[in-house]
């Protein structure tokens, strides 16, 4: 019993200070994004007039570690142009298409340091996405696409150093940061790949 207090016992309250340590507070974050979005879509720019279009998405993650989250994404794109006439089979009839991408992600970030400027960091995922395409005289085409994959790298700024709410980590909100993103996903319904680029801006909160 002696050797029990004096040598097991000790040993394992060391470890589990040292994992408690290792794990970050039950930390959440959102982040609030928006860029351009260029489709994997062939001639995409011929019925729609560009080659992308806007982009705007919110995530969610958990930090299991400071360096460590898991996290999902809903995005939402929207573009209007002109659909392929059935008789012709050439561009005329307009068109409204519109792309929900769902993300799912693990991320690793590059920190190092308590209190560290910049943060990159890098992710990989599944992804799905709901998809609606309205062309004028013609059936409106939903549905689901099969599940993909993703991927994306950044560079976090911490602004905690010019923002109050931040300035200490005692308070709710725990840290914010602005970032600058590139995302790549591919998913496909009936072979067609829906996926695509995104070069995003984005706000980010932890709390």
């Amino acid at each position: 019993m002696t050797f029990l207090t004096r040598s097991i016992v000790p040993a394992l309250a060391m470890l589990l200070g040292s994992t408690a340590l290792a794990v970050a507070d039950p930390n959440w974050s959102v982040e609030i994004k928006g860029g351009r979005f260029e489709p994997d879509l062939d001639e995409y720019g011929q019925f729609y007039g560009s080659d992308d279009t806007a982009h705007f998405a919110v995530a969610g993650t958990w930090l299991a570690r400071r360096w460590l989250e898991v996290g999902a994404e809903l995005g939402y794109l929207s573009d209007d142009g002109v659909g392929v006439l059935p008789v012709s089979g050439t561009p005329g009839a307009p068109v409204e298409y519109t792309l929900w991408p769902l993300h799912l992600f693990v991320t690793l970030r590059g920190e190092f340091a308590s209190g560290q400027l910049f943060v990159p960091y890098a992710s990989v995922g599944a992804s799905l996405a709901y998809y609606e395409q309205k062309i004028d005289q013609q059936p409106d085409r939903n549905g689901r696409t099969d599940v993909g994959a993703n991927a994306r790298a950044g560079l976090q700024l911490l602004l905690d150093r010019v923002d109050p709410l931040t300035a200490e980590e005692s308070g709710f909100l725990k840290h914010s940061y602005l970032f600058i993103e590139g995302q790549w996903f591919t998913t496909e319904v009936d072979d067609i790949d829906l996926g695509g680029y995104a070069w995003l801006l984005g706000f980010k909160l932890e709390f």
